[in-house]
């Protein structure tokens, strides 16, 4: 009995000796074949011949999976330009290995290549939730920071937008068009001024009447006891300028007058205005009344007609234009040769310095020398400038970021959009950046 005990121990022994024989066999056999796939499918890749060489590639996967294999596959399919197999592996990669930065750097590169930007946007997004950017990705990122791309609706002019629309030209005729540049309200009437957080804007129809539309492009205001309306302006905190037989004054919604009468006046925002009265110009509050007894030969004032934004004024003196505060107090010394209005709060205004435009901030500092032909104030984080003769964009920190090339343009919305004139028609330039779902 024992010897047979010792002999059933001897052949487990010898059972066990043989599976571990036979696994590292197998594993050395499977590794030799895995290295003869690999060496195949580069020796074929040296010779360019692509489909072989990535059969062997996937043979060689197939028995060791590895993200530097994959890549060097998805590599051949680069090399050899081709560009619709290089993204589909890659697609599979970001799947396959989602936690490899690498993966999508490669797949980024892919969609470059092939142009597809709005692929390079939204694979972004799913790098950043799934927390795996990388320098390189990001490098890569910042090559197509600015591409861009043309709405399809062509205007023959565009004003500004305020409130989320953009008065439009076409036909002859106004209405008003989105954030994308798409109509939204049709193009009906004579003339067209500016939404504003009030939600109206004032309007003349074919027949000459004046009279503020909702967002909506209906009828929401009717000029009362007026006898001749010629002109409105904005409504901004429920206080509508208009003028009757050419004299102006400030209304109430039910048009009843607040304050009046003068030569000219501007939209009041911020709680500031101006007004013209025998030639000069004066500041005056939300009231009609005057702030200071400083008068002005001209202020400055925006598409919108506003004269009063970031706590800035522009008003020509004597000398020259100088910025105000809301008090009437100059701000610095500098004296300018033109200048435009501030657009938001804590960015730049354009002024003209010795001929040529440059920026300052709020207490009048020169961030960004004078060196353009022409120039727009900064509107989220851009500004339209002139460069022999035509118009591109820069940013905050002076950089070109889309090439002068345009024949005017206006000032970047909220959404990455901005009306460019190019071919003497309008039409909207959308960052891909953040116009892409």
């Amino acid at each position: 009995m024992k010897g047979y005990r010792y002999l059933l121990a001897l052949a487990l022994v010898a059972a066990m000796a043989g599976s571990v024989y036979m696994a590292i066999s197998q594993a050395a056999e499977k590794n030799m074949q895995y290295e003869e796939y690999l060496t195949e499918a580069r020796r074929l890749a040296e010779l360019n011949v692509v489909e072989d060489s990535a059969a062997y590639y996937k043979q060689a996967l197939a028995l060791r999976d590895s993200v530097e294999v994959s890549i060097e596959l998805g590599q051949v399919y680069e090399d050899n330009d081709w560009i619709g197999e290089a993204i589909s592996w890659g697609e599979y990669m970001t799947d396959h290995f989602s936690n490899d930065p690498s993966v999508y750097t490669f797949l980024l590169r892919q969609y470059i290549a092939d142009e597809d930007y709005t692929e390079c946007f939204a694979l972004r997004d799913e790098v950043e939730a799934r927390d795996v950017l990388s320098s390189d990705f990001t490098a890569l990122l910042d090559e197509i920071e600015y591409v861009y791309e043309f709405g399809y609706d062509f205007y023959d002019d565009v004003s500004v937008f305020g409130n989320g629309l953009c008065a439009v030209l076409s036909n002859e005729k106004w209405g008003y068009a989105n954030l994308s540049g798409s109509k939204e309200i049709k193009c009906q009437f004579a003339w067209a001024g500016v939404f504003t957080t009030d939600e109206i804007a004032p309007v003349q129809d074919e027949n000459g009447d004046f009279f503020y539309i909702s967002l909506t492009g209906n009828k929401k205001i009717a000029v009362q006891n007026l006898e001749n309306c010629d002109g409105l302006g904005a409504s901004v905190d429920q206080i509508l300028p208009a003028s009757d037989n050419g004299v102006y004054a400030y209304y109430d919604l039910e048009f009843e007058k607040i304050a009046g009468d003068y030569d000219d006046a501007t939209v009041i925002n911020g709680g500031v205005g101006a007004v013209e009265e025998d030639g000069s110009w004066y500041l005056v509050d939300s009231a009609g009344n005057i702030l200071s007894d400083n008068a002005y030969e001209s202020v400055v004032m925006d598409d919108k007609g506003i004269v009063c934004r970031n706590e800035r004024i522009f008003a020509e003196t004597e000398d020259g234009i100088v910025m105000l505060d809301t008090s009437g107090a100059q701000i610095g010394s500098q004296i300018y040769e033109d200048a435009k209005l501030f657009l938001e709060t804590d960015s730049y205004a354009a002024v003209l310095i010795d001929s040529e435009w440059g920026f300052v901030d709020q207490e009048g500092n020169l961030v960004i020398e004078a060196s353009y032909e022409d120039a727009r104030s900064f509107s989220n984080g851009y500004a339209a400038v002139e460069i022999n003769g035509k118009w591109g964009f820069i940013d905050t920190e002076g950089n070109i970021v889309i090439e002068a090339i345009f024949q005017d343009a206006r000032d970047f919305n909220e959404q990455g959009c901005v009306f460019i004139q190019r071919s003497n028609s309008w039409q909207m330039l959308k960052l891909i950046k953040e116009n892409y779902d």
